[in-house]
């Protein structure tokens, strides 16, 4: 039990290093909100809060598939391809996925891990 408010901090400082990042990246390329990415992140959100009957989850889906739809009409006017992107903004999202895919792996294994008694 000791370790559960260790955990916490280091997650917490994890999101905050990661809050600071994106200010300072969004600071530096000002891009338009991207509708379309919020349609699918909530039907995504949606799709994955329902079968685990995580209902703050399925309802963010809805909301960001509602705020996606209500925006239809900005899809393609603030889509950004990889293509357009700058050599640094290229680096920056490789990063920033490769991160957040090591933190996704780690939650997991250590989800599993605890539902087994393990931890």
């Amino acid at each position: 039990m000791d370790t559960i408010p260790w955990i916490l901090i280091t997650v917490l400082i994890l999101i905050i290093i990661l809050a600071g990042v994106v200010i300072l990246l969004k600071k530096k390329y000002k891009t338009p909100t991207d509708y379309y990415a919020f349609f699918w992140m909530g039907i995504i959100w949606l799709i994955f809060g329902i079968p685990i009957g995580n209902y703050a989850l399925s309802v963010m889906g809805i909301i960001f598939t509602i705020i996606g739809l209500a925006n239809k009409n900005k899809w393609q006017a603030n889509r950004v391809t990889w293509n357009q992107l700058s050599a640094d903004q290229k680096k920056y999202k490789i990063i920033i996925i490769s991160v957040l895919s090591v933190l996704v792996l780690v939650g997991m294994v250590v989800y599993f891990l605890t539902e087994r008694g393990i931890i």
